[in-house]
């Protein structure tokens, strides 16, 4: 758990989930740096210098359309503070000196040892830090600042990273039944993780291409008024669900419907609700609902997926290891 001990007057390498969607050189949807907030204003009030770091988008190598100049302005205005943004090439020295108490480092992923998990790249990241917090928990996948970091320096989850764990672990171990999953999404290769996930649910439905094909309108993008009907039969049973992925085409004003009558539903079930998936997050503004209508919003689509298969976070699992050795 991390407290006051842990990061008073230190150097805090803060891993934060920064893979925001962009629009006309803007952060279109900054959720998840809401989210973040909590962790990053307890390190403002307690570290001595916190330094961000975090990927956008999949970059080859340097390319300004992924910097992260825009997160940098958005943080500006939430935390109402100005945060440098360090490019490639800085000396420990450079990064850890200076008077500004919150810097934001350039795209991991303009560096390929990021992906590569290579162990001088950790080295790199994490000289002159005292301490590494990890509060990105979309970020589910090996990389050198998942899975190496942690090896370099004491490591702590975030606040977010510690509330998406205990709200997947309860829905896991200790939900009200009956349980609902729903699961959408544009890619087959989403069904897969579904499979593994459905047996710890009490029902699943699927939107979305995971969808029969006679659920879904003649075009394929949205599912019919019988199809919706149903699903609204099912969440009003339910007591625990779980939403993965908008249930069609919301974002062309033409396919939104079975999507907007089914996060009505859920908001009118009283169930407790879990919603989560990069697409989901859009879509909850879009439509025009508001995510405290909800029991909880996931920062993650995959990882959410990912967490309720497996049980557990790859971060936690190298933390244990760590831990052994």
């Amino acid at each position: 758990m991390l407290t006051i001990e842990n990061i008073q007057n230190k150097n805090v390498l803060l891993r934060a989930d920064l893979d925001l969607p962009l629009k006309e050189g803007k952060v279109d949807n900054d959720y998840r740096l809401r989210s973040l907030l909590p962790t990053l204003k307890f390190c403002l009030q307690h570290a001595r210098k916190t330094i961000i770091i975090g990927h956008l988008g999949r970059p080859a190598g340097e390319d300004p359309h992924f910097s992260l100049a825009p997160v940098a302005e958005s943080l500006k205005r939430l935390l109402n503070q100005d945060i440098p943004l360090l490019v490639s090439g800085i000396s420990p020295g450079e990064r850890w000196g200076g008077e500004s108490p919150l810097v934001l480092q350039e795209n991991l992923r303009f560096d390929f040892r990021e992906e590569k998990i290579d162990r001088g790249f950790a080295q790199e990241l994490a000289e002159g830090a005292d301490i590494y917090i990890y509060e990105s928990f979309a970020n589910y996948r090996n990389s050198t600042s998942l899975t190496l970091i942690p090896e370099v320096l004491p490591t702590f989850t975030g606040f977010r990273f510690d509330q998406e764990v205990a709200t997947l672990k309860n829905v896991l171990s200790n939900p009200l039944h009956p349980t609902l999953l729903i699961a959408s999404g544009a890619k087959q290769d989403k069904l897969e993780i579904i499979n593994k996930i459905t047996p710890q649910f009490d029902q699943t439905l699927l939107g979305g291409v995971l969808a029969p094909r006679t659920d879904r309108t003649p075009d394929g993008l949205d599912l019919t008024p019988e199809t919706t009907s149903r699903f609204v039969g099912e969440i009003a049973k339910a007591k625990t669900i779980v939403l993965n992925g908008p249930l069609g085409a919301y974002e062309d004003g033409t396919h939104s419907q079975s999507t907007k009558v089914i996060l009505q539903a859920i908001i009118d079930s009283g169930a407790f609700s879990v919603i989560g998936g990069g697409d989901t997050l859009a879509a909850i503004p879009f439509l025009g609902f508001s995510y405290a209508s909800f029991s909880f919003v996931s920062t993650g689509g995959g990882a959410m997926l990912d967490f309720l298969a497996q049980g557990t976070h790859p971060l936690l699992e190298v933390l244990k290891n760590v831990k052994l050795n």
